[in-house]
């Protein structure tokens, strides 16, 4: 036997000045379902566009033990799309030395970061 509840006075103004901010409709404030952080999680990351951004978190975390610390102070990678991963460089020995070293780069970058599906790199100046 469960008993519905019914929202305080605080509920109601909080629900209504909150429906009346986002343009939303008056609608029940304890009957509306519950969800998880851990379930809405993914759902905002997607709805933000911060997937490819949270991928090239984990690129930039381990850049430094890929390429070694010369090539890192000198680099950085800077986007990550379609499973493209654009590096900057700052001179074109650092340029080479990455083109040179690419396949490599690469394979390393598919065996410790199997979620972010790396398919390439490209080099920019800048």
């Amino acid at each position: 036997m469960s008993e519905r509840r019914h929202p305080t006075a605080r509920q109601r103004l909080r629900h209504a000045l909150i429906s009346a901010w986002r343009g939303a409709e008056e609608g029940p404030v304890i009957d509306l379902p519950t969800q998880s952080v851990a379930d809405l999680v993914g759902r905002v990351i997607a709805q933000a566009g911060l997937g490819e951004r949270m991928k090239l978190e984990e690129v930039l975390a381990a850049w430094r033990e890929i390429v070694g610390d010369f090539l890192f102070q000198h680099s950085r990678p800077d986007s990550l799309q379609r499973g493209v991963l654009t590096v900057r460089v700052l001179q074109p020995t650092v340029h080479h030395a990455l083109s040179m070293e690419r396949p490599r780069i690469l394979k390393r970058l598919q065996s410790l970061l199997k979620t972010t599906g790396i398919k390439d790199i490209r080099l920019k100046h800048g």
